[in-house]
């Protein structure tokens, strides 16, 4: 395996309590040729100084502050402009890398001559330190993506084109799940070749009340998201939001089958 550069985009906003552990899953990579953008969206001078005392001591870290709060998929997009490497990656800033993530998925692309990767991974809920396993789909292409958003954007590793630069879709701002906007603009863009690991490789924080835990929301998200970006008649709509809903109940059975209590190393 050569030793490519990933180039990992972190947009930072009111992640003060977080953000630490965020990057220390980042610095103990047993990968190490990766470069960490850390986007900070705002004035907050708390967070500020703590990754500035991070982008100090590590001099893989860029550090990029705006004053203006520009929103999670601007700042993704600011990265996405500005890396260097020949992979990209994304975790936000209240989740978590296991140590062997890039490792794993960078092994997993040379052996499936894919060039986007991503894997199973745990939902972290810190009210009770409790892990839910989710898998999503070991087959992933274009069109089981109509039907599930099947690459967290957070265990999601993708090559970046060499002649264009692929950006996230700015959705309406009571709208979420701009993630899934990018990969079905992705697969529409460039050939795809995914590789699922089946080991989880990262721990996504699910807090109560969060935008992304309202299920309503995340519907009419969809919803949305399939008619714009997904190329998705009228007529089909339907059909693919009954599936949507039948995979989303799937997931979350599955996930309480395998959980398990949280444990650090």
């Amino acid at each position: 395996m050569n030793n490519p550069l990933v180039s990992i985009v972190m947009p930072c906003y009111k992640a003060e309590k977080t953000i630490l552990h965020s990057v220390e899953g980042i610095l103990h990579q047993t990968y190490s040729n990766w470069e960490l953008l850390l986007i900070v969206d705002g004035q907050n001078k708390e967070l500020e100084a703590i990754v500035s005392s991070l982008a100090e001591q590590e001099p893989r870290i860029r550090l990029l502050v705006s004053r203006q709060n520009r929103g999670v998929t601007r700042s993704r997009n600011i990265g996405i402009r500005l890396a260097k490497g020949e992979w990209l990656a994304f975790c936000d800033a209240d989740d978590y890398w296991l140590t062997h993530k890039l490792a794993t998925q960078l092994l997993l692309a040379q052996e499936k001559n894919a060039n986007l990767v991503c894997s199973a991974f745990c939902f972290y809920y810190p009210h009770n330190q409790k892990l839910d396993l989710i898998h999503t789909q070991s087959t992933i292409t274009y069109n089981t993506m109509l039907h599930t958003n099947a690459i967290p954007m957070s265990t999601a590793m993708v090559q970046v084109d060499k002649n264009q630069r692929h950006y996230i879709p700015q959705l309406p701002a009571h709208l979420i799940h701009e993630d899934y906007a990018f990969w079905l603009t992705l697969f529409q863009k460039r050939p795809i070749q995914v590789a699922y690991a089946e080991e989880a490789t990262a721990h996504l924080l699910q807090s109560a009340g969060s935008r992304s835990a309202n299920k309503w929301l995340a519907a009419k998200s969809h919803a949305y998201i399939l008619a714009t970006y997904g190329g998705v008649p009228r007529f089909k709509l339907a059909a693919l939001m009954v599936s949507y809903a039948y995979n989303a109940s799937k997931k979350r059975i599955l996930g309480r089958l395998f959980t398990f209590p949280l444990l650090l190393h």
